[in-house]
């Protein structure tokens, strides 16, 4: 399978969406990978005459999946989240509707003929360092219309945020993108003295450095998830930064700031909970008002201070709400959980090899505790679980990891 076949998939998918009429509801992620696809599909897909509803979500979760299947009757659209739950959109949609997921996460085949799963890891293209779903964004939109050449700053900027530059260039087909942008004069490229990358957005009046860039769009669609972030971060991908989207920044970074600094003086202060191979924490409610995207945020933040043991998985929880932007009220009592690691121990699982991934470990263990699977790399995943059951996944965790080692 190649590149090639994957846009083959693309154009399957497009003649399905137009078969299926004009309105279109893209489901879609609240980090900067998924508010930058978003972002690209919204403006290719109106171009092209389709009618768009967005509805961001942070988890592709069986009662909510079950929600929108029930009440939106168009064609219905997954990006940058999905893939890997693709049997669950299959029983949820149980041949209603036209539903397309264009994703780059590990993914599995659906069971309904009338889902078509577009992930890039069905291709050979890697989604862990190759391709962001913004940029998978970008090839479908430019399968749509050649004209939409000019939205490749955002496959770019959608790559940045998910950290697919950390080796010190973005590569493969994100780099297509890449090389699109600075054609057009949207991005610039510069080297710094360790010889590594840095990408600027001239797309607009001023030059704005993306790595930054991308972190405000995450915070304006995390922190703000309840509160108009994600349409915010959008506007962001679109016109650039404004005064009220600045404004609100500020406002969402203090917020974010305030429970940073007491959740990391309560860790340094009393520690984490230990096993052999994972160290884990709770937040519970105090996290709220942001959405549980902040705990993996956290996460990725602390998994390197002093604090934090190097060598062991770093796992936090943090209470969902039973309210969803745009879909209502459910009935639950969960908590969201992510995973990320520290440097060390991410270069044993990505380069070495002598570690399990999160790709692995996290389905397999949210598997034995009824937790649902969905966008899990082998340095980053999440999962929900009841709340009350969190120790029992860490356990699983813990010994897979265990067993995998025992293994080799």
């Amino acid at each position: 399978m190649s590149k090639q076949d994957f846009l083959e998939e693309i154009r399957k998918g497009i003649t399905r969406m137009r078969a299926a009429g004009s309105a279109v509801t893209l489901i879609h992620h609240n980090d900067a990978d998924g508010l930058t696809s978003a972002s690209v599909l919204q403006t290719a897909l109106s171009r092209a005459g389709f009618a768009v509803q967005r509805i961001c979500i942070e988890r592709v979760h069986p009662p909510i999946v079950a929600r929108i299947h029930k009440e939106f009757p168009s064609t219905i659209f997954y990006v940058d989240l999905g893939g890997q739950a693709a049997p669950v959109i299959s029983d949820a949609n149980n041949g209603k509707c036209t539903t397309l997921i264009l994703d780059h996460h590990r993914p599995h085949k659906p069971t309904d003929p009338k889902v078509l799963n577009i992930s890039t890891e069905f291709f050979g293209l890697s989604g862990d360092m190759d391709i962001s779903a913004s940029t998978a964004a970008y090839f479908f939109a430019l399968e749509l219309d050649t004209s939409n050449r000019d939205l490749a700053y955002m496959g770019v900027l959608g790559a940045v945020g998910d950290e697919h530059d950390r080796e010190g260039s973005l590569i493969k087909e994100n780099r297509d993108a890449l090389m699109d942008a600075v054609e057009q004069g949207h991005v610039q490229i510069e080297v710094d003295t360790e010889g590594k990358e840095k990408y600027s957005l001239t797309r607009f009046s001023d030059s704005i450095p993306m790595a930054p860039l991308a972190i405000s769009i995450t915070t304006l669609g995390g922190v703000g998830y309840y509160s108009g972030g994600p349409d915010l971060g959008v506007q962001v991908c679109l016109e650039g930064l404004s005064p009220e989207a600045q404004h609100r920044l500020e406002e969402l970074r203090l917020t974010q700031k305030t429970a940073y600094q007491e959740t990391t003086a309560r860790l340094m202060s009393d520690g984490f909970r230990e096993t052999k191979h994972i160290q884990w924490f709770t937040v519970g409610d105090d996290f709220s008002p942001m959405g549980v995207k902040i705990i993996g945020e956290y996460c990725w933040d602390i998994r390197n201070e002093d604090f934090v043991d190097p060598e062991k998985y770093l796992v936090g929880f943090q209470n969902m709400s039973p309210e969803i932007p745009n879909l209502g009220t459910f009935d639950w009592s969960q908590t969201k959980v992510s995973m990320r690691l520290p440097t060390p121990l991410e270069r044993k699982i990505l380069v070495n090899r002598t570690m399990p991934g999160l790709a692995y470990l996290v389905p397999e263990a949210a598997r034995q505790v009824g937790g649902s699977i969905d966008a899990c790399h082998d340095y980053t995943a999440a999962t929900i679980v009841d709340i009350g059951r969190e120790e029992e996944l860490i356990t699983a965790m813990d010994k897979l990891v265990q067993d995998d080692l025992s293994k080799k």
